[in-house]
């Protein structure tokens, strides 16, 4: 267990007395006589009981009519596995809440409300679930639902041990699932990294920083706590990266498009306090957006060395023309007088040294080291050094057949190297069988966790772009669908569909090949289709109906028993940005026929333009999709929205991203 305080009987007994005290009138200071004891006794005997199972306990509200269940994590790291369980058991056909964002969340608990002060002074912060649903008979269904999953927990074979992921492992699986679009996979794994306990607190801050600024939230990372220690501590580039673009697109952006210098600088004096202390390292890996701050400061700081290194980088680099140029002029002068006044063997010592490059400098060198468990491996990839490097495709056999003849332990390393394979690889320049090498590692290792599922989904993308040939596209659906019993369910349908929807979109050699897998994903979600969603269901069924596949796809019934319609959605202007403009496309044309009262805007831009601004301010409701999304789009539209009601997709896929649009479309209505 990793709660600060054991669990023991007599701290659960003192925990269930508040829980069950004022504010709680399902089971009134837990009196044997009252009339809800039978329907609420046999959770309390579990929540008692010698067992792991969640605690779940009903609440329910007399003055206003109000009931909810609460789902505790006996530990934190069993958070994700609570989600899963509640989700198969439960499901969207009966929870009505906290599924705004790709799946089930911990609840936001209210320290002023005496009942979920009890849960946070038993179990902390983040590892409760609060579930709600209807009236009436879904009340009964969903607290049934509930018993049901801890009964069945209990009674499943006890084991004598717990498979605690390394440390390592988890830190790839979040880089994959960042790389790949998968936004709660990502805080998921965040927090199975805190509750670990495995990584010190400035360790943990840069991965935070780096989801933040893969969001594109640049006030959230410039508000993030002790953001001037992290400064201060030479974080990695990439972690220096999100300080910089943030500061840019909070302080720069807006008064270097009117070329208003004297605002940019009094801006960056005001927001950029951290930036001082990120004028040393290597800024190669580093984007205009960043270079355009770090010119900007050595301007202000008046600090010619510096200025002319980085000069010196953006001229490399070729990123002069998306510089600035008043602020490029204004570093080049600051330069020049500096080289005046000093002769050139004093200018030579006062250069400072670049530092020191890592000994890897490629794909091929850097496979070989992840491999050998060489360190260097895991600084590359850590400083993000294959940004600088000819992409993956020009090694693309090589790597494949590297990874392909590698020992167990040596395959099982390379996996840290998936999420930069995705971010290098992107949409334009395909490496196949490098990415059907990483899918076959996936399927030996048996990689199926949400986000594994992101990355594996990304990289069916990745090979099947390359126009595969009829036997090589085979071999690719064969290897995905290999165990496809162990990850095809309707608690993962957004996932699920997202596959079948690239096998539709992308070109097809085998028919035949394509129609066995989609049957195969397919065929769990129809089984079971009165537990999916609306979004879910809406496009299970186009995607039945595209590929011919004959499948029934009943709707969840109502407490009524007649089948639930959806329900219409007021008027609303949603923009959804992605790169992928087929998923655009298609996302936008299930949305018009499952909300026809929504206008759709759709944006795939790289950069902030005029357009992109129009549309951000213009729309109630974002919803972006980050799978190789570019920090200079997605800041823009932060600081231009004019909304709350901002989404994420938990994948790259158009079943994410309707999902997620529908999610923050209903949550839009119920609070507008």
């Amino acid at each position: 267990m990793n709660q600060t305080a054991p669990w023991t009987l007599d701290r659960l007994q003192a925990f269930l007395h508040k829980f069950f005290g004022k504010g709680n009138d399902a089971w009134p200071n837990m009196d044997p006589d009252h009339p809800l004891t039978e329907r609420t006794e046999p959770f309390v005997k579990i929540a008692l009981g010698n067992n792991d199972a969640p605690i779940v306990l009903p609440r329910w509200v007399a003055e206003d009519q109000s009931y909810s269940m609460y789902a505790i994590a006996r530990d934190p790291a069993d958070v994700g596995k609570a989600a899963e369980l509640i989700e198969a058991f439960a499901g969207p056909t009966y929870i009505h809440c906290n599924m705004e964002r790709g799946g089930l969340r911990p609840a936001l608990l209210n320290r002023d409300d005496p009942v979920e002060r009890s849960i946070i002074d038993l179990a902390g912060e983040r590892s409760t679930f609060r579930l709600t649903t209807g009236t009436g008979a879904y009340r009964q269904n969903l607290t049934d639902a509930l018993r049901l999953m801890q009964q069945t927990y209990v009674r499943r074979p006890p084991r004598l041990w717990r498979v605690v992921k390394p440390i390592g492992r988890l830190i790839a699986e979040f880089d994959a699932a960042l790389s790949a679009g998968s936004e709660a996979a990502s805080l998921d794994l965040l927090e199975q990294l805190a509750a670990a306990g495995g990584l010190t607190a400035t360790n943990l801050a840069h991965l935070k920083l780096k989801r933040l600024d893969r969001l594109g939230v640049s006030t959230k990372v410039l508000a993030f706590p002790a953001l001037q220690d992290v400064a201060r501590q030479d974080p990695p580039a990439p972690v220096k990266a999100a300080i910089l673009n943030a500061v840019y697109t909070v302080a720069l952006e807006e008064p270097l498009a009117v070329r208003n210098l004297e605002a940019a600088k009094s801006n960056l004096i005001t927001h950029g306090r951290a930036v001082p202390e990120l004028l040393r390292g290597d800024p190669r890996s580093y984007g205009p957006q960043a270079m355009t701050v770090l010119l900007l400061a050595c301007v202000i700081l008046k600090n010619a060395d510096a200025a002319r290194r980085f000069v010196a980088v953006a001229e490399d680099l070729d990123q002069t023309p998306e510089i600035s140029g008043l602020v490029l002029n204004e570093a080049n002068t600051l330069v020049a007088q500096a080289s005046q006044d000093l002769d050139p063997s004093a200018l030579a010592q006062t250069e400072e040294p670049a530092d020191t490059i890592a000994p890897i400098s490629g794909w091929p060198a850097l496979f070989f080291a992840l491999a050998d468990g060489d360190i260097a491996a895991k600084q590359a990839l850590e400083e993000e050094y294959w940004s600088l490097w000819p992409t993956p495709a020009e090694h693309d056999t090589s790597l494949a057949q590297f990874l392909d003849e590698l020992s167990d332990g040596a395959a099982k390393e390379l996996w840290r190297a998936v999420g930069s394979f995705i971010d290098a690889v992107g949409y334009d320049e395909p490496a196949p069988a490098c990415a059907h090498a990483f899918i076959r590692n996936a399927v030996l290792f048996n990689r199926y966790s949400p986000g594994d599922l992101a990355a594996l989904q990304a990289l069916m993308d990745i090979a099947l772009r390359a126009a595969p040939s009829s036997e090589q596209y085979a071999e690719i659906l064969k290897d995905i669908g290999s165990d496809t019993e162990r990850w095809a369910a309707p608690e993962r349908a957004s996932a699920v569909l997202d596959f079948v929807d690239r096998l539709f979109l992308a070109a097809c050699p085998d028919p035949e090949a394509r129609t066995s897998l989609c049957s195969r994903l397919l065929g769990p979600l129809s089984a079971h289709s009165r537990r999916l969603n609306e979004a879910d269901l809406a496009f299970a069924r186009r995607l039945s109906e595209d590929l011919g596949i004959d499948f029934s796809w009943d709707a969840p019934a109502s407490e009524d028993g007649e089948e639930n319609s959806p329900t219409g959605f007021p008027p609303a202007t949603l923009l959804l940005y992605s790169l992928d403009e087929a998923v655009l496309s298609r996302c936008q044309d299930e949305l018009k026929r499952l909300a026809p009262t929504v206008k759709v805007l759709t944006a795939y831009d790289h950069v902030g333009t005029p357009q992109l601004r129009q549309k951000a301010r213009t729309a109630n409701v974002i919803v972006l999709a980050t799978r190789c999304a570019k920090h200079a789009a997605t800041g823009f539209i932060d600081q231009n929205k004019t909304t709350k009601h901002v989404g994420y997709a938990n994948g790259s896929g158009s079943a994410s991203l309707l999902r997620a649009a529908v999610d923050a479309l209903r949550l839009a209505a119920t609070e507008s």
